[in-house]
């Protein structure tokens, strides 16, 4: 447990220095203003997507930066040769991160709330969070162990992004439903959202799914994150 908040204190140093803190508040106060400027983006289904965009930027993009540094930094070298667990350190990532995702979605909604008069409702809104926060933060591990360059992340980032974003979101536009949709893990985060700002718009099955199915992808990410880190990292010495 020691280890554990050490490495917590550790991670939000980082976050601190490299003003990750600062790009995640400014980037949901900027998804807020982009809202009242754009009259027509001011509803429902924009919101939703808005509020997802920063718990997967912050989960594969962020979680990409952290790791490279460490990595360019020798700090991942000398982490493996300390008796550092795997867990605590995966654990520390997932834990600081997610707590970042959450009060930016909570900046986000409680701006709508006051300017805009939208009420949001705050189980589904952590639930989905979290949930979803966990999720991409171990995939944008799973990717980052794997490469050594901005530019080599950057292209799996792209790749992540488009196959897990594009399918929901023509889902939950409308503009093409597929019950095929339903394997994608990010559907049950778009299915979530959903009731963040419509509790009363989900059935019990899809509460249930956007649970259950997340939930699911956590535990095969968190074994194959695991993995990762000994062949990709601890073998090769970090």
């Amino acid at each position: 447990m020691s280890n554990l908040k050490n490495m917590l204190r550790w991670e939000f140093t980082l976050l601190s220095r490299y003003k990750i803190i600062h790009i995640s508040i400014l980037s949901v106060i900027l998804y807020f203003l982009t809202t009242q400027a754009v009259p027509d983006m001011n509803m429902p289904i924009f919101h939703t997507m808005l509020l997802f965009f920063d718990p997967a930027i912050i989960g594969i993009m962020f979680i990409g930066a952290l790791v490279l540094f460490e990595k360019s930094e020798n700090v991942l070298q000398a982490l493996v040769i300390t008796p550092m667990k795997v867990d605590d350190y995966l654990l520390s990532k997932i834990t600081s991160l997610t707590i970042l995702s959450v009060i930016s979605a909570a900046i986000f909604v409680t701006l709508l709330n006051i300017f805009s008069g939208i009420d949001f409702n705050i189980p589904y809104l952590a639930i989905s969070i979290i949930l979803t926060s966990v999720m991409l933060i171990l995939l944008g591990f799973i990717l980052v162990s794997r490469v050594n360059s901005i530019n080599e992340y950057l292209l799996a980032m792209l790749v992540a992004f488009l196959g897990l974003l594009f399918p929901p979101m023509l889902h939950l536009s409308g503009l093409y439903e597929n019950v095929i949709f339903y394997l994608w893990p990010t559907q049950a985060s778009f299915t979530l959202f959903t009731g963040v700002f419509n509790a009363a718009s989900l059935e019990l099955w899809e509460i249930a799914y956007g649970i259950g199915y997340q939930v699911l992808w956590i535990g095969l990410l968190y074994f194959l994150a695991k993995k990762a880190f000994y062949k990709h990292i601890v073998l090769k010495g970090g």
